[in-house]
C-alpha cells in the first residue's frame, strides 16, 4: 500500500493521467519497473558515496545504477499504447516518440524470448513481456491477426 502512494506521487510529479478504465494506457509498464528504478538510481547515489569514501572501484556502480535506473523509469513512464478509436491507435516508444497506425496495418507477431514485435504497415511495435495489455486492444489486435490467417 504504501508502494502505491510513491507510485501515485510519481505520477502526479510526471504528469501522467488515468483512463476511464483507470489505467494509464491501453499498453504500459508495471510498477514494478518504477520499483526497480527507484533501486537502480539509488544504488547509484550510494556508489557515489561508496566512491568518495572507499574507493574509486564504486564508478561501475554509479555507472550502472544511473544508466539503468533511467532505462527503466523511461521505459515505466513513456512506452505504450493508447487507442484512440476502433480503427487507430498510437504507441509511444521509451523515449517519447509518439506515432498513429490503423488495426487494418497490422501485418504480424512475432513471439520472441523477451517480448513481441507487431508488425504494423511498414514499422515495428515492440511490446515487453512484462507489460499489461488491456482486454480491447487484445482484441482487437487478435481480429487483425485473425483476418491476415
Amino acid at each position: 500500500m504504501k508502494f502505491r502512494i510513491i507510485v501515485k506521487a510519481v505520477e502526479k510529479l510526471l504528469g501522467m493521467a488515468e483512463t476511464s478504465e483507470g489505467h494509464r494506457a491501453d499498453m504500459f509498464m508495471p510498477d514494478r519497473l518504477l520499483a526497480l528504478s527507484i533501486v537502480l538510481i539509488a544504488g547509484g547515489l550510494a556508489s557515489i558515496v561508496l566512491a568518495i569514501i572507499n574507493s574509486v572501484n564504486w564508478v561501475i556502480g554509479i555507472v550502472i545504477g544511473f544508466i539503468f535506473g533511467a532505462a527503466a523509469l523511461l521505459c515505466w513512464k513513456n512506452q505504450s499504447i493508447h487507442i484512440i478509436s476502433d480503427e487507430q491507435f498510437t504507441y509511444t516508444t521509451m523515449f517519447g516518440n509518439t506515432r498513429t497506425y490503423y488495426f487494418s496495418d497490422i501485418r504480424g507477431l512475432r513471439r520472441n524470448p523477451d517480448s513481441m514485435t507487431l508488425f504494423v504497415a511498414d514499422d515495428k511495435v515492440h511490446i515487453e513481456s512484462m507489460a499489461v495489455l488491456s482486454d480491447r486492444l487484445i482484441d482487437r489486435i487478435n481480429t487483425q491477426l485473425e483476418k491476415l490467417s
